[in-house]
């Protein structure tokens, strides 16, 4: 939220002026002495009233700001009491020596009990306003604050939501394989059948893992293996998967599926060079690397995999680590158990 407004220079500056002739009517009113108005406005006591007012206001402000740097109690309703009682009783004393010091040093007599009550009212009640617009600002913005942090779980929700449905979808692939598909169909209804029987696989296979936690990582490369022949239908594509994992281990669902699609998707790949993808596995970790050759267009970053980092953050110390030379790129991920 913005700053309070009785914190701002211009209302400091202004807000004594129009509160000193308040107060001065005010008094002249309680008198009944509102026909001086008439003889002598700009009078002396007016000047003293909005000085009163400057440094009335000035005080306030300054125990506001204490009160909101210490915190004197935990619980909200007994501070705000006590701050309420302290700045009454100290604007009381601060008034009092004000009047008495005025009344003795320019009118030459002490201020009757009356007098003093009619000032400290006034004044205590200007300290007052004070403390009700600061107490209001704060409840206002720890109110807003709230819908804001409640707005913002809930963009994060439909975010995940929506990457989560995006990740099941995936429109990408889907759209490519249907565009492919209409042309197996004019060329060749077996292989399209085959392509068919690829694509529903894999999506069968999304949707299935969307309920697991883990799954094993053989489950994982067999469903990898049937995207990469899916992939191989579709122009200028020669991709293959080497596997040299031997030891049991889990990994997040559809991790290896996403990033071998990456791999593909950032690699200039020709139909007479044939992009070979390894995986293999060392002390804690699978490793899947492969010759790099990346697109200008489409570039192959760290940041896709932003959500796989975080799940496999739940499961895991260890961070996905991604290698890159001039020659080969490696993507290094935990071996998970459920131990």
């Amino acid at each position: 939220m913005k700053k309070l407004f009785i914190h701002k220079p211009l209302f400091r500056l202004l807000s004594p002026v129009f509160s000193g002739v308040i107060v001065y009517l005010l008094i002249l009113l309680v008198n009944n002495n509102v026909a001086q108005l008439q003889n002598e406005f700009l009078g002396e006591e007016l000047y003293v009233c909005i000085g009163m007012s400057y440094i009335i206001q000035e005080f306030s402000r300054l125990l506001l700001l204490l009160f909101k740097r210490v915190k004197f109690f935990t619980n909200e309703l007994i501070s705000v009491i006590v701050q309420i009682v302290v700045s009454m009783l100290l604007c009381v004393g601060l008034v009092t020596i004000i009047i008495s010091f005025y009344y003795k040093s320019i009118l030459g007599f002490s201020p009757n009990s009356e007098e003093l009550w009619l000032f400290n009212s006034i004044f205590c009640s200007i300290t007052i306003i004070y403390i009700l617009l600061f107490i209001s600002h704060q409840y206002l913005h720890k109110i807003n604050s709230e819908k804001l942090k409640e707005e913002e779980n809930y963009l994060n929700h439909i975010e995940q939501d929506f990457n989560e449905f995006k990740q099941g979808i995936n429109p990408d692939l889907l759209f490519e394989s249907l565009e492919n598909l209409l042309v197996l169909i004019k060329q060749d209804k077996e292989k399209a059948d085959d392509f068919i029987d690829y694509l529903a696989t894999i999506y069968r296979y999304i949707l299935s893992s969307k309920q697991k936690q883990l799954v094993h990582w053989n489950e994982e490369l067999e469903s990898t293996e049937v995207l990469v022949k899916l992939f191989n239908y579709l122009p200028y594509r020669n991709v293959s998967i080497l596997n040299k994992l031997e030891s049991s281990f889990l990994i997040v669902p559809r991790s290896l599926l996403f990033i071998v699609e990456q791999i593909i998707r950032t690699t200039i790949i020709s139909s007479n060079v044939e992009l070979i993808i390894t995986i293999e596995e060392e002390k804690g970790k699978f490793i899947i690397s492969y010759a790099t050759n990346d697109k200008i267009t489409v570039v192959f970053s760290i940041d896709s995999f932003k959500e796989i980092e975080r799940i496999y953050g739940i499961y895991s110390n260890h961070k996905i680590e991604v290698i890159s030379t001039d020659s080969t790129r490696t993507i290094k991920l935990p071996k998970l158990t459920t131990k």
